[in-house]
């Protein structure tokens, strides 16, 4: 059934003969009737004498360009075949961040809330994520075209009449599909807010109406409806919201839309010959008054003579009365309009089966907003290292906000993310090899100033002078590989005929091995007490031996190293273990069955309290004495290892805990509880943290 054709556009331009040969565009773009009406000064210099100039765009609107590549791609508007909506989520990703990062930064106006690309990026990849989750493709759905140009005359059959419009038209239509037997008109955009549903504006019915009838001038057939596709830049803080928003314009439903549209194009043509014409602002028309703004644009109720030959119709005395004579008879506005109402939809996925890990990491950020470019793998022992550049502007604290993100993604545990890479320009990632290779310890010239911690990402031995660490503090749960790591630093140690090693093992097990190469080797919390009693004696004489030569350290004399390894020292400190003895007073008693003895009165020592000071005054004192210890447990808490103790350790190895907090009281950081076990360890020493496999020992 056709549209009847109201009056005020019947017989209007069904030939080009009013307009004037010459005519000063050469064709109307609805950002063109926009620019009109708004700043016909800027208008005028970019759509008609056809000058132009630089200026910086604003960081939003560039992410709505990066947007729409995005979109074009995901709905196959490439040249690269894609098989499958993963693959168009994918490339539509990179192509939108690909855009903002190539984009020349001098062209850009940056906001307070967005500084920078990598901002920028992040709020892109939101977007575009938001978008694809919930409006993923259809099956039902025919896309007819992407992004295409229309440049046409109009001339076609409408409402009863053969139209034809003198200017051509034109447009970039973002997407044109096919559902339901049904032509559809799509145009999708970012927005800070949505729009009111039962509000829309001007700018919005001026594109909606000449995507029509570009469209349909190009097809040869009707579109049944244009929607639009808006989505939110920023979280809904309720999250059962969703972040888009589609509304639906059904053109059969929209004759004030027409009707307005056609007013519009008469005046623009008119006020282009140079007639005196009255042009309304598109952004403030259709507001709270939107009825009264439309009906009394189309009926020309802002001329006189049109008033007064209206009234004259419809038998009113007062413009009040004829406006509600033309609202009742167009309908109410809020009719036309229809916001598609859709169920949640599954979130999708990018397929990552098929990706290297390399591009795994990349994609999982990218789909964060953040951009990094792949720049070589490192094989190690137990870990890969992937490095990568970072895109400008992005925080390093950001990125190693994602290793659960990365891990899941993988489908490992035990990721850790270096942001930076100590000593670099890159950002690693430390991802757990699947096959583990463990280094065998060689013991080969081993001695005090080159001990071998365990092997990096790169293979190479990690060393260390003990007489520079000074001291080693080692933690990690049990089967973590503390115990052979201890056992490593022994044998090395054993090696060096200038160390006397001090073993002391409150477990009794631990370290019975390596007894006969001991100096000392004590398990009894009394026989520990007095070891340590004699090494602040020795350290003590040491210095003595010191200041008389005058020498900073044992290095240019003849006395030996004394590295003492306590294990598992948490069981001593925390036990409180109380001696009790009885100690002469020196007096007498005078009187009594005891008359004559001695008196006696009881001492009690926390032996543990006293091995604890001892163990610090041995730390801050034993290095240029030539005394280095290290202190290992299972026990990584604050009551272990209490923050003196970690000021005079400055080296640490850590393997594998059980809490993150258990970690961060040992290196200040998480980490420890994503380590493998079976030596997998961090080592924080004069290069900051590291990751390294320790040895295997016989």
């Amino acid at each position: 059934m056709k549209l009847k054709v109201p009056k005020v556009i019947k017989d209007t331009w069904t030939s080009n003969e009013e307009v004037k040969d010459g005519f000063v565009v050469k064709h109307f773009s609805y950002s063109f009737m926009n620019a009109f009406c708004s700043n016909p000064i800027l208008a005028k210099i970019k759509y008609i004498n056809g000058d132009s100039y630089d200026t910086a765009n604003s960081i939003k609107s560039i992410i709505g360009t990066a947007f729409h590549r995005a979109c074009a791609v995901y709905y196959g508007g490439t040249d690269t075949p894609i098989t499958s909506e993963e693959e168009g989520i994918l490339l539509g990703l990179k192509t939108g961040m690909q855009f903002l990062e190539d984009y020349n930064d001098g062209f850009i106006k940056y906001s307070e809330k967005i500084p920078n690309k990598a901002k920028a990026q992040e709020i892109f990849a939101f977007v575009f994520n938001s978008y694809v989750k919930e409006l993923p493709y259809k099956k039902n759905v025919e896309v007819v075209a992407i992004e295409e140009k229309i440049e046409e005359k109009i001339s076609v059959e409408w409402r009863g009449v053969n139209l034809n419009l003198p200017i051509k038209l034109k447009g970039y239509v973002d997407k044109i599909i096919r559902e339901d037997g049904k032509l559809k008109i799509v145009d999708y955009k970012t927005v800070s807010n949505f729009s009111k549903p039962d509000e829309i504006d001007g700018a919005k019915i001026i594109q909606a109406v000449q995507y029509y009838f570009l469209v349909y001038a190009k097809y040869g057939e009707e579109p049944y409806s244009f929607i639009y596709e808006e989505v939110k830049t920023t979280p809904n803080r309720d999250k059962t919201v969703k972040q888009v928003l589609p509304i639906e314009i059904v053109y059969s439903k929209s004759d004030l839309f027409f009707d307005f549209y056609l007013r519009l194009y008469q005046d623009i043509v008119l006020a282009l010959q140079g007639q005196m014409v009255y042009l309304p602002n598109l952004f403030s028309i259709f507001r709270e008054d939107s009825e009264l703004g439309i009906i009394s644009y189309i009926h020309r109720l802002d001329e006189r003579e049109e008033v007064a030959k209206l009234m004259k119709k419809h038998e009113v005395e007062t413009l009040t009365d004829l406006l509600k004579k033309q609202i009742q008879n167009s309908g109410n506005l809020r009719k036309m309009m229809k916001t598609i109402e859709e169920s949640f939809v599954e979130a999708k996925n990018i397929d990552y089966s098929k990706m290297k890990t390399e591009e795994k990491i990349q994609t999982k950020l990218m789909e964060h907003g953040l951009s990094l470019s792949f720049e070589g793998k490192v094989e190690g022992a137990s870990i890969d290292l992937y490095q990568y550049t970072p895109s400008i502007g992005i925080k390093m604290s950001k990125i190693a906000n994602y290793v659960e993100d990365i891990e899941q993604v993988l489908g490992v545990s035990g990721v850790r993310i270096l942001a930076p890479i100590p000593f670099s320009t890159f950002v690693g990632f430390e991802i757990p090899k699947k096959d583990r290779t463990f280094p065998a310890l060689s013991v080969k010239d081993s001695n005090i100033k080159n001990i071998k911690i365990g092997q990096d990402a790169y293979g190479n031995s990690r060393n260390i002078p003990l007489t520079e660490a000074p001291h080693l503090l080692v933690a990690g749960s049990s089967g973590s590989g503390k115990s052979v790591f201890l056992n490593s630093l022994i044998e090395q140690l054993s090696k060096d005929k200038k160390v006397l090693l001090h073993l002391f093992d409150p477990k009794m097990v631990e370290l019975i091995k390596f007894k006969r190469n001991s100096e000392v080797y004590a398990t009894a919390i009394m026989d520990i007490w007095s070891y340590l009693q004699d090494l602040h004696t020795e350290m003590k004489k040491r210095y003595e031996i010191l200041s008389k030569k005058g020498l900073k350290d044992i290095s240019e004399t003849d006395l030996n190293y004394i590295v003492v390894i306590f294990d598992e020292f948490g069981d001593i400190i925390m036990q409180n273990f109380i001696h009790t003895e009885w100690i002469k007073t020196g007096k007498v008693f005078q009187k009594g069955p005891r008359a004559g003895e001695e008196e006696e009165k009881k001492k009690e020592t926390n032996v543990s309290k006293e091995i604890e000071k001892l163990i610090l005054l041995l730390a801050q004192m034993g290095r240029s004495a030539g005394i280095h210890l290290v202190l290992a447990t299972q026990r990584p808490s604050t009551d272990v290892i209490t923050g003196t103790i970690k000021a005079n350790f400055p080296t640490k190895v850590l393997f594998r805990t059980a809490k993150a907090i258990d970690s961060q009281v040992v290196i200040d950081e998480k980490g420890g509880e994503k380590l493998l076990g079976k030596g997998d360890m961090l080592f924080a020493g004069d290069k900051g943290i590291e990751r390294l496999q320790g040895y295997l020992t016989k």
